[in-house]
């Protein structure tokens, strides 16, 4: 049973790197055998087609964010704390597969549909629950009034961006390799200071 899990982790770990690498309609299943160390008979065996195994690595990938953010949108902490724990996962996930932003974005350009199929906003949030969070820190004075649409777009904007733009962005303003991961630290805390500033009323 361990030797079989390892044997499913080891594949979806090969296919992850070469759909990266490659994109979905240039990744065969030969090279991902071969980058698993594995003979392409026990490949199919696990995974019968390659649409099966894009459709895992996606489901093993969201799994390790979606439930948790779900269940942090859906309690009842203080929408500030939401914010800073929400861009804090959510940074830790994308560090872990730096790659992954930039790769759904060009397969969205090749195939919009394999790609929208996975990628559902409410695998991590209620949309009612925020709203309806939303609406009652403004009646409380606390924030300004806010279109739940421009929170979510402004939170994911300012989380993704940076690795989808890293090349630009370190060329750009000058941040070697060295500097990148204090760079992504820091972003922890500036993200939701910005919303939150954004969010503040003046008095």
């Amino acid at each position: 049973m361990v030797k079989s899990r390892n044997t499913e982790e080891k594949i979806l770990d090969s296919a992850r790197a070469i759909f990266i690498k490659r994109g979905f309609d240039g990744a065969r299943m030969q090279e991902i055998a071969d980058h698993a160390g594995i003979n392409k008979a026990l490949l199919h065996y696990y995974f019968r087609s390659k649409e099966k195994l894009f459709d895992a690595i996606f489901s093993d990938t969201f799994q390790q964010l979606g439930p948790s953010l779900a269940a942090l949108f859906s309690s009842e902490i203080p929408l500030e704390v939401k914010i800073w724990k929400f861009v804090e996962d959510y940074i830790e996930v994308i560090k872990k597969y730096p790659q992954l932003p930039s790769f759904i974005i060009n397969e969205i350009n090749v195939n919009p549909e394999r790609i929208l199929d996975h990628l559902k906003f409410s695998d991590f949030f209620d949309y009612e629950e925020l709203k309806s969070q939303l609406q009652d820190e403004y009646e409380k004075g606390h924030i300004i009034k806010v279109d739940m649409e421009h929170f979510v777009v402004n939170i994911l904007g300012l989380t993704i961006f940076p690795f989808v733009g890293k090349l630009i962005i370190q060329k750009n303003l000058k941040i070697d390799e060295a500097s990148w991961e204090q760079f992504i630290e820091d972003r922890k805390k500036v993200i939701p200071v910005t919303i939150m500033n954004w969010l503040k009323v003046n008095n």
